[in-house]
């Protein structure tokens, strides 16, 4: 009997360490937004980036078909060449549901080049707190564009507001300390002035990272006085921020 107790209780030991082992990471978009909500912020406005170079090299002339496709699986509006002085550039933008607006652009960055291998940059931008609808649109973009052989790199980033106090240069320290402590991040550089702090940073809630003089961050946050002298605007971003702040 205290034999067969003791299997059980191994078993179920065992048991337990697999299905913590196995419990996935949180929503990096899901944790980011807790965090900036616990830090006293009020979630105003976020953005999804994607950014990547088409998998393989194409001629030149056949690159506007390649984004009319992309345009059209996307579910975007008609695609439009947009004068750069990058090279050669198209943009196609569209809303999905009521708070998600979506905006392609592809760049050739050699347009002398016969083959050309063009980079693809595609914003999902939302107002408010992000929703379940953001995690779709994420998953759906991410699937598309596997289908034509890019690798997605994404970014993730979030902003929001709260009332500036006397002592502002505490609050923004305190802010930021704050959304590193529920991260578990330690710090890997920063970057200070009479009104902003930026520090980048490392989780291991989050995979990846880049690499940087002072190590591996996959985390930023940012501080900052707002124009009106009233409010400071706290900016998160993983692996890094792509919004201004």
């Amino acid at each position: 009997m205290k034999r067969a107790r003791w299997i059980r209780g191994i078993l179920i030991a065992v048991a337990a360490v697999f299905l913590i082992a196995t419990t996935p990471s949180p929503e990096a978009e899901t944790t980011l937004t807790d965090a900036l909500a616990e830090a006293g912020a009020e979630p105003e406005f976020y953005m999804l980036h994607y950014g990547s170079r088409m998998g393989e090299a194409f001629e030149r002339e056949t690159v506007p078909g390649h984004v009319e496709r992309l345009a059209r699986k996307l579910n975007l509006g008609s695609v439009r060449s947009v004068p750069s002085a990058d090279g050669l550039r198209w943009s196609a933008s569209g809303r999905w549901k009521r708070n998600l607006r979506v905006e392609m652009n592809v760049i050739v960055d050699k347009p002398r080049d016969f083959f050309v291998q063009p980079y693809v940059s595609i914003k999902v931008m939302g107002r408010g707190r992000p929703d379940k609808g953001l995690i779709q649109a994420r998953d759906h973009i991410s699937h598309i564009l596997q289908q034509h052989q890019i690798q997605p790199r994404t970014h993730f980033s979030i902003q929001g507001t709260i009332s500036k106090r006397t002592d502002s240069n505490g609050q923004k320290d305190e802010m930021i300390n704050r959304v590193l402590g529920r991260l578990g991040a330690r710090e890997v550089e920063s970057m200070r002035t009479d009104r902003t702090a930026s520090v980048s940073a490392y989780t291991p809630l989050f995979s990846g990272g880049l690499k940087t003089k002072g190590g591996t961050m996959n985390v930023q946050a940012a501080a900052k006085v707002a124009h009106d002298d009233h409010h400071v605007i706290l900016t998160l971003g993983t692996p890094i921020i792509t919004i201004e702040y």
